[in-house]
């Protein structure tokens, strides 16, 4: 793998192989989002994408009206979920306008992200291809079950986009 994983080719690859903008795709994913969502009390789920330059949000939840909605996407510099590729962990902020690595985000300052939970969408050839995450208006403390929560449905999401793409 790439020391950059962000603009690892045989990475990007692997997001091709898995036909995610396929029109079936976008509903059966929405429904993970929306489920996350609603589990964690929160009123935003994504599947995130991160590709090397954009993430792409092949799925939300709760996106309000606004360029975001539109645009289904931001800049890789932007985007929570790029943390997920980078360090190959999950990324878990209660507080974006205090964590370093995001209080001076335009999502944060800009568009009120508050909170963020996020776990890798590994494929299983370990390829981190995004994020499965929740996010909030507000601070909010995220617990060991929460991450495992997420954990369990970024896994299914995933074996569900492999067993549709022949894997």
């Amino acid at each position: 793998m790439s020391p950059d994983p962000l603009h690892d080719d045989a990475r990007l690859e692997a997001i091709a192989r898995l036909r995610l903008f396929e029109p079936e795709v976008r509903g059966m994913l929405e429904r993970y989002a929306r489920d996350a969502a609603e589990r964690l009390e929160l009123p935003l789920g994504l599947v995130s994408i991160v590709l090397d330059e954009a993430q792409y949000f092949a799925a939300s939840h709760g996106l309000p009206e606004g360029w975001l909605r539109e645009v289904q996407g931001t800049p890789v510099e932007w985007s929570f979920c790029r943390y997920e590729v980078e360090d190959d962990a999950p990324f878990v902020v209660a507080d974006a306008t205090q964590h370093p690595r995001t209080k001076d985000n335009p999502l944060v300052r800009l568009d009120g992200i508050r909170c963020y939970a996020g776990y890798p969408l590994r494929t299983s050839d370990g390829y981190v291809i995004g994020s499965f995450c929740v996010i909030g208006p507000d601070p909010h403390e995220f617990g060991e079950e929460d991450i495992e929560l997420l954990r369990g449905m970024a896994a299914e999401v995933m074996q569900v986009l492999e067993k549709r793409a022949g894997y």
